[in-house]
């Protein structure tokens, strides 16, 4: 595990970065406009599914192996934060919640894949 300590934390350095910006930008357009529930539910699943893709990515991109088991590595640390934040504020494990992992899960095995087959451009 040691081996993918800096690979995972530079990869979940970028999903912050990724999410806060993210975020910070579509409650900006939120103020300006009105906008329906469900956008914003959708628009929360897919700024952090796309934040796992791109910790993926930059993970294996630093690692350069098993591009997989790194995609799920960042998942498992953000369906560990999900589920702990759904229990507790629900109580339970909601439809909303199962949907984000999913897409986390999803995403983030693409990320470690196309991490792997994109070639190092700097020497």
């Amino acid at each position: 595990m040691q081996f993918y300590k800096k690979g995972v934390i530079a990869g979940l350095l970028s999903l912050l970065g990724f999410v806060v910006t993210s975020t910070i930008l579509f409650g900006t357009i939120m103020t300006l406009t009105d906008i329906s529930d469900e956008i914003v539910r959708i628009a929360g699943t897919l700024i952090l599914s796309v934040g796992c893709f791109i910790a993926s990515y930059v993970s294996t991109q630093i690692i350069r192996n098993n591009g997989i088991l790194q995609g799920l590595i960042i998942c498992g640390i953000v369906s560990s934060v999900l589920l702990v934040i759904s229990l507790i504020v629900n109580s339970t494990l909601t439809i909303t919640c199962f949907e984000k992992i999913v897409c986390c899960t999803l995403l983030s095995m693409i990320g470690g894949i196309k991490g792997i087959n994109t070639r190092k451009t700097g020497k």
